[in-house]
């Protein structure tokens, strides 16, 4: 009998993994929030409205942005990087620490939703509020 269970004890071991494993975060707040800071718009004649927007994005530890930039569009109202039809990636900004800029040249009339972004290296996307303006 005790033959018995200290086999039944000692191959219920063999299955245990006991390597250490390095955990990493992985919830939202672990992403960087990124903000606009101001818009501003202006009209050229014969190029049409051009639109700057400056934007900020906290730095979090250990997360690595990739890519900062602005996704708008005319015809979808939560424009993202995933939307491959009315929206636009602006720009890469290579000092991500202080307030970036980026101007767009639009000739189209209408609404323009837009959203500045923080791509990071693992893929994960993070956005500003969704806003707009009218062209």
């Amino acid at each position: 009998m005790i033959a018995l269970l200290g086999g039944l004890f000692m191959s219920g071991c063999s299955k245990w993994n006991l390597e250490p494993k390095e955990i990493t975060p992985t919830s939202s707040s672990t992403l960087p929030t990124v903000t606009i800071t101001n818009v501003d718009n202006f009209s050229i004649t014969g190029r049409g409205t051009v639109v700057t927007f400056t934007f900020n994005v906290t730095s979090v530890p250990r997360v690595t942005v990739k890519e900062l930039g602005v996704c708008y569009s005319t015809t979808n109202k939560t424009p993202s990087l995933a939307d491959a039809s009315g929206t636009t990636a602006l720009a890469k900004a290579k000092d991500l620490t202080l307030p970036s800029s980026i101007g767009i040249t639009l000739t189209a009339k209408g609404t323009y939703y837009y959203r500045a972004y923080a791509l990071l290296d693992d893929g994960r996307v993070s956005y500003s509020k969704l806003d707009s303006f009218v062209n």
